[in-house]
């Protein structure tokens, strides 16, 4: 049997500006590095660690994922948390104008970069059409406003993504069987409150309903 464990925790970005889009990618390239150091090379969880940005339809997730045949979920899901208590504090506050400017050019560079194959433009016109947006300039349009990023958009915006009242956060958990990898209970809840687990159900449907209200 599968012996891995596994752990993914999405962040999800409800706001559909162009401006809102690309500081989640800001976001994703300044983790990026960091999140692997930390939890493959330094720790050792997993022989699987990532972490990236996916879109579904307007919205944007910033996810990280973990997979593990040595440490249980719950512990793949409580080290990604810390680490992401600590992206304010360590990885955007020390942040020099040089830094954001690196990180800009890097995600303007891929949108300039003209297409290699028929094909990528239209996927990329074709996925327009087939979510009605329509926004045929979309790459112009989001270069235009990662050129006007600054410090103050990017810890704005992880406040909102994570740290605030409103944050929607998703963890899903993979737990084998057997193995060294495997649990003995449910996932619960922790985190200060930010995580609700399987023994706060009532909770866990009731922040569910709210949110859809």
């Amino acid at each position: 049997s599968n012996k891995n464990a596994a752990s993914q925790i999405s962040l999800q970005c409800l706001k559909a500006s162009e401006k809102d889009h690309v500081l989640i990618e800001v976001i994703s390239a300044i983790i990026e590095e960091p999140f692997f150091n930390e939890l493959r090379t330094k720790q050792q969880l997993g022989y699987i660690v990532s972490s990236g940005v996916r879109g579904v339809d307007q919205s944007r997730f910033l996810t990280a994922i973990v997979q593990s045949n040595v440490a249980p979920a719950e512990k793949l899901t409580l080290s990604m948390m810390k680490f992401l208590d600590s992206v304010r504090d360590k990885l955007i506050l020390p942040l020099t104008s040089v830094d954001i400017e690196l990180y800009v050019k890097g995600l303007v560079d891929k949108r300039l970069e003209p297409d290699k194959q028929l094909a990528v433009e239209v996927t990329r016109n074709w996925s327009e059409i087939a979510y009605g947006r329509f926004q045929f300039d979309r790459l112009q349009a989001e270069t235009a406003a990662l050129l006007d990023i600054n410090k103050d958009d990017i810890l704005e915006f992880w406040d909102e993504l994570y740290n605030s009242e409103t944050s929607r956060i998703l963890v899903t958990e993979i737990v084998p069987r057997t193995g060294q990898a495997s649990s003995t209970e449910p996932a619960l809840s922790g985190n200060g409150g930010k995580l609700l687990g399987i023994n706060d159900i009532d909770l866990l449907r009731a922040a569910g309903e709210s949110s859809l209200a």
